[in-house]
């Protein structure tokens, strides 16, 4: 399997992105394409391309792939430097960033991420068989609303939820490879001092991923 060594933080709202995606979108285009595979003609019809069971299975497949620290991380979303294990990344003055990790993913993963949100996007643009994958946007939005909102989601913002993700995972830049050979000097604490340049790769880094994470996140791609 194509390998891609990715730069991954344990940023709130990524790790909030990462654990609420599979539920119910995902778990909801599996078990169409469950359904419509033995015969079931009372479901919702998934576009032609779209297979509905990868998408989760890919997502399965990021998180369990994450060290401990940051899968920890991912379902408390309590204080990142509380968890244990978790790596330090020290800034040249002595402050401390948000805990970085190098994560070994399959590029089939992200890859299949990624066309889902392009089929997304075409539901969202109304295009012609994609009215069903509208419907469930729309009711995943209600779903997110009443789970974590105060008001039902656009299907837009539903949308978003997965584009934030695919956004973190797929950056591959010289900050991210710097970083990526600057965590291979933790000491036995999982304490990183970093360097001038990687100080600055660091915080270019996390403000490259507060604004990819940020509530309506442009449309990319």
């Amino acid at each position: 399997m194509p390998h891609a060594l990715r730069l991954l933080p344990a940023h709130p709202a990524f790790l909030a992105d990462l654990h609420q995606l599979e539920e119910p979108l995902l778990i909801w285009l599996d078990d169409m394409a469950f359904q419509t595979r033995f015969g079931h003609d009372d479901v919702w019809g998934l576009p032609p391309g779209l297979d509905g069971e990868a998408p989760r299975t890919a997502l399965i497949n990021v998180q369990r792939a994450l060290p401990k620290p940051l899968r920890q991380q991912m379902y408390a979303l309590s204080d990142a430097r509380d968890v244990e294990g978790a790596n330090r990344i020290i800034g040249r003055d002595g402050h401390e960033h948000t805990p970085l990790y190098a994560v070994g993913l399959d590029r089939a993963d992200i890859d299949t991420l990624s066309g889902l949100l392009g089929h997304l996007r075409r539901a969202l643009d109304e295009e012609d068989g994609y009215a069903a994958l509208r419907s469930v946007l729309e009711e995943a939005g209600d779903w997110y609303g009443c789970e974590y909102g105060t008001r039902p989601e656009t299907p837009a913002e539903v949308v978003c939820r997965i584009a934030r993700t695919v956004a973190v995972l797929d950056t591959d830049t010289d900050d991210t490879r710097l970083l990526l050979r600057a965590l291979h000097t933790a000491d036995d604490a999982r304490r990183i001092v970093l360097t001038d340049a990687e100080d600055k790769a660091a915080a270019r880094y996390l403000q490259h991923v507060a604004t990819i994470t940020a509530p309506g996140t442009p449309r990319q791609g």
